[in-house]
């Protein structure tokens, strides 16, 4: 029997990763990381979750930290801004890693 105390849904796992990216990037500022946050779910986020994720946004806005919220309202939107750096974060020789979590 196998214990599936542990197992995401798509939507946990969405919204943590949201955050998970909004955390790493708040050191730029609300401003900034709202833009650069936007940016990322669009470069990098297949169709369906950034799909899921404005429907998250738009059913539950509870569940969205106030920068996550805020990106993915730019993003539904079409705003996010073309010259900012998303992945400036992950910065540091760091290869191979997605979001696929």
């Amino acid at each position: 029997m196998s214990d599936d105390t542990h197992v995401m849904s798509t939507t946990d796992r969405l919204v943590y990763m949201a955050h998970q990216i909004a955390r790493n990037i708040a050191t730029m500022g609300e401003d900034k990381a709202i833009e650069a946050l936007a940016e990322h779910l669009t470069r990098f986020w297949d169709p369906r979750m950034k799909a899921q994720i404005i429907a998250i946004a738009q059913e539950q806005p509870d569940r969205l930290s106030p920068i996550a919220a805020a990106a993915v309202a730019r993003m539904a939107q079409g705003r996010a801004a073309p010259d900012v750096d998303a992945a400036q974060f992950n910065a540091v020789d760091e290869a191979g890693h997605c979001d696929a979590g």
